[in-house]
């Protein structure tokens, strides 16, 4: 019943309208640093995941396999993720 009224109604078509045309451009702007090389840097995020990795309710490393991964490849390759990853 619902999905029928936002088809059918002219008011619910140019708000979603709107909305989509809204986010669109949020998301090409929020985007467009990352595309032309102006900023993006995963190190921070990489390092800092490393540093703190997610630990289980007994205070033991849950993902140990990815704190691996990241100290072993994606560190020392953080070029390739800066280029890959955006």
């Amino acid at each position: 019943m619902f999905a029928k009224w936002l088809r059918e109604n002219n008011i619910a078509a140019g708000l979603l309208t709107v909305i989509r045309v809204w986010l669109g451009y949020n998301w090409m702007t929020a985007g467009w640093g990352k595309l032309t090389g102006e900023g993006f840097d995963a190190t921070g995020y990489l390092k800092n995941a490393v540093a703190n990795p997610v630990k289980g309710p007994d205070g033991n490393m849950v993902y140990g396999w990815y704190v691996n991964f990241l100290e072993s490849f994606a560190i020392p390759n953080v070029d390739l993720f800066n280029f890959i990853v955006p």
